[in-house]
């Protein structure tokens, strides 16, 4: 999951992330509209089929009509003058049909044009059967009644037959797509009708291999309401590009413009929902919060006194997060209290099951100075309060925004008699901290880090030994932080008047949970020993 969570998080990747975003829309819209177009160009080749099939279905519907018309004008005696001008008479409609035969058992004794045959002529075995009364002859030579050179079918109903010239139909159709038209008998025997001869073969083959969608061509088979008259189109994507080229270009072009429109989107929306900010009041809940336990060490003695607990939020993709980067999102958000409580929870809950019985530990936290507010502290620090016994609350006012000097007193006062007490953290490095260490009756101090970390003989050094006499002549406990060498450290012992506490890298780095505990509890050293209360 957070191998998942970080490819939004991490600048490069969310641009890569848009980036495949775009291709993807692009690939969708592009395949979109191919689609489109491909369903168009079926739509188009089955609206010809339809065109190239409506003459055949025209005839059809003659030859019913015709049929029902010689049923019933053409009762005379069979092939007699009569008869003869009777079927005349039915070829004068205007149905396109001009020559009628009677047959008697696949053999036509008389016709409408030429009378009575010397000999009856033989059609042999039907190639079509319709239904249960109709019968087909395809592409027979109809010389013997006067067409000659011509070819052309002869229909059967009853004892009359209609004689259907195989005519060139007339279809114009568009150049980028081919068509056939051809006739099938059940037996799956066929005719061709019109158009391109092969085509139909080509389409069925394709269909039967499945490799019509893969063989670059469209592809289609209609056939009339009896199965009997087919069109096959096909046309291929060559051809297809060619006739909607202009329409192509322009799809391209608008789908290129619309998803790098869609990209920038995505990635603002990428940016938006997983920006630091939003992620850390997303997410910033009891789980995500960590803390780390600096240990703070008794100078005159070397033991261990307390431990500064230190904030540390964990991302959502498992790195953690230093205050500096979200500490002013909490004051932004107005998350100041809720966030301390977090704090404050989780730490006890650690502490309380790691810390051994009859040990009394400091706990220090930093609290902002919107917060100072005993009723919401006291709240706040209840569980450490509980518990007397095993531990001090020591709370460090972080010079993130302004003392409200008219009430911070009497707060102060409030929360020492709860058995809180109150630190100016960062001494030394705002305006106001004299201010306050003189208007506030505060319990302690904390030295800024730069006063341990400056050089031996350099003006930081030099104004330590200022800011130490000046808080030892206040009367209030004395913190300093930022030791991370031997030397250091030793400096510091020799400083009179004395400094009460120090902590920093070289005593311990903050420490999880665990290793505190192990740190407390390793005997095998007399500085880390913890210091009971007086």
């Amino acid at each position: 999951m957070a191998k998942l969570v970080s490819l939004f998080i991490s600048r490069r990747q969310q641009t890569i992330i848009a980036i495949v975003v775009g291709s993807l829309i692009f690939l969708v819209l592009t395949g979109g509209a191919g689609v489109f177009a491909l369903y168009e160009a079926r739509q188009s080749m089955r609206a010809e089929s339809r065109v190239a099939l409506a003459p055949y279905a025209q005839i059809r519907r003659n030859l019913d009509s015709t049929f029902a018309e010689l049923e019933k004008q053409v009762t005379a005696a069979p092939c007699s003058a009569e008869f003869r001008e009777q079927l005349r008479r039915v070829a004068f409609l205007p149905d396109g049909f001009h020559e009628f035969l009677y047959v008697v058992d696949g053999a036509a004794l008389c016709s409408a044009s030429i009378g009575v045959f010397e000999t009856p002529l033989q059609f042999g075995e039907p190639d079509i059967r319709v239904g249960a009364e109709t019968v087909v002859w395809m592409q027979r030579d109809l010389s013997f009644s006067g067409f000659e050179g011509l070819f052309g079918g002869i229909v059967q109903e009853g004892d009359f037959a209609i004689v259907v010239r195989q005519d060139e139909v007339p279809h114009a159709v568009p150049q980028w797509m081919e068509f056939e038209t051809v006739a099938t008998a059940s037996s799956g025997r066929r005719w061709h009708l019109d158009g391109v001869e092969g085509v139909f073969d080509a389409n069925r083959q394709a269909a039967i291999d499945g490799t019509a969608p893969l063989s670059g061509t469209v592809r289609s088979i209609d056939c009339g309401d009896d199965g009997m008259i087919c069109v096959a189109t096909q046309a291929s994507l060559t051809s297809l590009l060619a006739r909607v080229a202009p329409y192509a270009i322009v799809a391209l072009l608008f789908s290129a413009l619309l998803s790098a429109v869609l990209a920038i989107q995505a990635r603002a929306l990428i940016v938006r929902r997983w920006a630091f900010d939003a992620r850390f009041r997303r997410y910033l809940d009891a789980e995500t919060v960590v803390c780390g336990y600096q240990p703070i060490m008794e100078l005159a003695t070397g033991r261990i006194a307390g431990c500064e607990v230190l904030a540390r939020w964990r991302d959502i993709d498992d790195t953690i997060v230093y205050p500096d980067r979200f500490i002013p999102l909490v004051e932004r958000y107005g998350l100041t209290r809720q966030f301390t409580r977090m704090v404050v929870e989780k730490a006890h809950r650690e502490l309380s099951a790691a810390m051994p019985a009859g040990l009394l530990l400091k706990v220090t936290f930093n609290v902002f100075p919107r917060d100072l507010d005993s009723a919401v502290l006291c709240d706040i620090f209840g569980p450490f309060l509980a518990e007397p016994e095993r531990f001090r609350v020591i709370i460090e006012l972080v010079e993130s925004d302004a003392i409200d000097m008219e009430t911070a007193p009497r707060e102060i006062e409030r929360l020492r008699d709860t058995g809180i007490r109150t630190y100016i953290d960062d001494f030394g490095s705002g305006y106001s901290n004299i201010q306050n260490l003189a208007a506030l009756s505060v319990d302690g101090v904390k030295l800024d880090r730069a006063f341990a970390m400056a050089p031996a003989d350099s003006m930081m050094a030099r104004m330590l030994y200022h800011a130490v006499e000046m808080i030892h002549s206040s009367g209030r406990m004395m913190v300093v932080e930022g030791i991370e060498t031997a030397e250091r450290l030793e400096e510091l012992r020799a400083f009179r008047p004395a400094i009460d506490f120090v902590q920093g890298y070289h005593i311990s780095r903050p420490l999880g949970i665990e290793p505190f505990a192990g740190f407390l509890a390793d005997a095998s050293r007399p500085d880390q020993l913890i210091a009971k209360a007086a």
